[in-house]
């Protein structure tokens, strides 16, 4: 693909077709294609947790890369996204979810060389599911070269930007500030990885109309 069509891809809009699945239903998908999915549902609330294990299945040794078969099960918990967009996408693994990525380092070939904290000159309201996986400490925002990031900015700049009814997934050791007015938290995720490796939470919320 030439630059042109790039350009022209990434100006295409997200074509709605049918209504997004419900959590049951995502839940049911992911039993279909992963297995046992360590999830349940009361009261419009995902919970629970996915234990990843030692088996990292790592294509390369990026440092901070996602464990084990986290995009697979990702991809299996939303298989109706249509845009994707990674955020703080390092060498994010676009075969096994392929979507655009935004990093601010330019020497990774990012689709959008920009600040997180502002997106500015990123059209989020093409995309309909935003996955985030951000530095969670001053320690890892050294080795990987950049600035800690300001989530607050982070998660206003994408509440703000996004089509309603977009899916913002988070991937950090906190739980993420947001304003209720544009964002509704759906699901909270423990990941537990290998032992001597640190706890996380995937927090999932839904651009409100």
């Amino acid at each position: 693909m030439n630059v042109v069509d790039r350009d022209l891809a990434h100006a295409l809009p997200v074509e709605t077709t049918a209504a997004p699945l419900s959590w049951p239903e995502r839940i049911e998908n992911y039993r279909r294609e992963i297995g046992i999915p360590y999830l349940g549902y009361e009261n419009g609330w995902t919970y629970g947790t996915w234990f990843m294990g030692n088996s990292y299945e790592k294509r390369n040794d990026y440092y901070g890369g996602f464990q084990g078969n986290f995009l697979k099960r990702i991809a299996a918990l939303f298989p109706d996204r249509q845009r994707v967009l990674h955020l703080f996408a390092g060498r994010v693994d676009l075969e096994r979810f392929p979507g655009d990525t935004l990093d601010c380092r330019a020497e990774l070939a990012p689709t959008y060389c920009a600040n997180a904290e502002t997106c500015e000159g990123v059209p989020l309201h093409h995309y309909d599911f935003v996955l985030c996986d951000p530095p969670y400490s001053a320690s890892d925002s050294e080795r990987y070269g950049v600035a800690m990031v300001n989530r607050n900015k982070v998660v206003r700049a994408l509440a703000e930007g996004l089509r309603p009814g977009a899916y913002v997934a988070w991937l950090d050791q906190v739980y993420p500030m947001f304003t209720k007015v544009l964002l509704k938290p759906e699901a909270v995720i423990g990941i537990v990885g290998s032992t001597n490796h640190r706890f996380r939470v995937l927090t999932v919320f839904r651009r409100q109309v």
